[in-house]
């Protein structure tokens, strides 16, 4: 493996990637992969805090990829802020009821 991006993209595929031309085509396969591995990274890291923080975590690491993910970058946009919207969502909590209480 030449580089660490090569390694990297080894690891979130599960396959060897050892040129540029083999991570290309890896994220062009699918581009939903590289999207879920940079939101749990993201989720994992203390610097993202919001929405906005997210997406430039991912960013980031577009940019650290550069070339070989260029060609798919606006997949992987879509697929990570299709995650990291759901941020955005209020929990969906339903008041709680207790039935089996009596009173009395």
């Amino acid at each position: 493996m030449s580089d660490s991006r090569h390694r990297q993209l080894s690891r979130i595929y599960d396959q060897p990637i050892e040129t540029d031309d083999d991570a290309r085509a890896a994220i062009n396969r699918d581009p939903g992969i590289l999207a879920a591995a940079l939101f749990l990274e993201a989720v994992e890291s203390d610097d993202v805090t919001s929405i906005e923080t997210g997406r430039r975590y991912m960013e980031d690491r577009l940019a650290f990829l550069g070339g070989v993910v260029s060609g798919s970058a606006a997949a992987v946009r879509e697929h990570f802020n299709q995650r990291v919207s759901a941020w955005a969502e209020p929990p969906d909590f339903a008041p709680r009821t207790n039935s089996n209480v009596s009173s009395g």
